[in-house]
């Protein structure tokens, strides 16, 4: 539970020497709001300075500052990932100095961190806009002092430091550096610099020799953690929750390299009213929902995919498998529906061919329909467009939604 400025100093002035400290850091609401006893009136920091470094002209759908600050986080989970290239924390960052002899609360620095994430398309990079906002100070702690040191850590709280030009774990950090490091070439390491410029980009690239398997995948996890320095060595490290960035080179995508974020579950949208693709996504509807209707007949039939159901896996590689699926759906449609191709239809078949799912292997537990031809490619299409603009490797698993 974080202290409230009436509570956390006392009246005491302890020698720097003498003062412990702690720090907490406690995810926001999905409101945004900041947890009682903290203070809302400090400003804002300009979001102006943040945004995806150019070079692409991909649609990410990024989270602004403001969106972030709207939505918190979700579901419990230490951040909200919108999608797989847009991803936003924010949380309180409070840090206590108390007299070693008494225990007494003698300062605090209480803060609002937010991170806003960013993936890509067409390159093994991640970049972050961090954002410290409303820092208060109590007490000891003063504007003056230097106390905020901000680094990132590899994998857990006790992994390397990342520092610019210096590649651990096949992960290099290539941004200007962090404000704050102490020693560091022009950099204000005190409180009243993080007060003054309280925003900074990072961004990260890999090593595609890191990554492995034919697609050159590799997991990274960041940790956002934060040195507080303390004088008499009774420094203090806050390590947050990992932020984990999937890289990779697959050949058989339109962007053949870039990075996500895997904490979200992939889906494919389909709408009903959508006139292209109404014939296709009302035969997923009826697979998924009503499968019992639906063609091979087959008693207590179950289909996978739907967001509430089993997921989907991709494959790619394995192209007799893709074929096997195809042949196996028409079959069943050739069966129902003789000669169905002559009258301008095609077989769709759901799970689709493309997945581990097919009806191959599904042991009778897919649907297939004669459906109109163009209906069914501009659902093939979209189908294909989603795997390239999703990032979906072979092996990945995703749901399949009908509006």
């Amino acid at each position: 539970m974080l202290l409230s400025p009436a509570t956390a100093v006392s009246v005491s002035n302890p020698d720097p020497a003498d003062i412990t400290y702690t720090a907490t850091y406690t995810p926001l609401d999905g409101s945004g709001s900041l947890p009682a006893g903290v203070s809302d009136g400090a400003p804002l920091a300009s979001a102006a300075g943040g945004s995806r470094p150019p070079g692409t002209n991909f649609n990410y759908h990024d989270v602004t500052h403001d969106e972030c600050v709207r939505h918190g986080n979700s579901a419990g989970k230490p951040e909200w990932v919108k999608n797989h290239f847009a991803l936003c924390r924010r949380g309180t960052v409070q840090v206590v100095g108390r007299d070693v002899e008494t225990g007494t609360p003698v300062g605090t620095l209480t803060y609002v961190e937010t991170i806003i994430g960013y993936a890509f398309q067409g390159e093994r990079s991640v970049a972050f806009d961090q954002y410290f906002e409303k820092i208060q100070t109590t007490g000891t702690i003063k504007d003056s002092t230097t106390f905020l040191i901000n680094r990132w850590n590899q994998s857990s709280a006790n992994g390397p430091i990342l520092h610019k030009g210096e590649r651990h774990g096949g992960v290099t950090q290539i941004s200007g550096g962090f404000r704050g490091e102490v020693g560091a070439a022009q950099e204000d390491a005190s409180i009243k610099g993080w007060k003054r410029e309280s925003m900074e980009l990072l961004t990260f690239d890999e090593d595609k020799a890191s990554g492995t398997g034919r697609d050159k995948v590799h997991k990274f996890d960041f940790v956002p953690a934060t040195f507080f320095i303390a004088a008499g060595n009774k420094n203090v490290q806050l390590p947050e929750p990992k932020i984990t960035v999937r890289f990779d080179s697959a050949s058989y995508l339109k962007y053949k390299q870039g990075s996500i974020f895997t904490d979200i579950r992939a889906t494919m949208t389909y709408d009903r009213s959508n006139s292209d693709v109404k014939e296709t996504a009302q035969h997923i509807w009826d697979a998924q929902h009503r499968p019992g209707t639906t063609i091979p007949a087959k008693t207590g039939k179950r289909i996978p995919g739907a967001p509430s159901s089993t997921p989907l896996h991709r494959i790619f590689y394995d192209t007799r498998l893709r074929d096997r699926n195809r042949e196996t759906a028409r079959a069943a449609c050739q069966a129902q529906w003789p000669n169905y191709s002559s009258h301008g239809k095609d077989c769709d078949e759901y799970p689709f061919s493309t997945t581990k799912e097919g009806a191959y292997n599904a042991n009778g537990n897919f649907s297939a329909r004669a459906l109109t031809s163009r209906d069914n490619q501009k659902a093939g299409s979209q189908l294909s467009t989603w795997y390239n603009d999703d990032r979906i490797l072979d092996g990945d698993a995703f749901y399949v939604n009908v509006k």
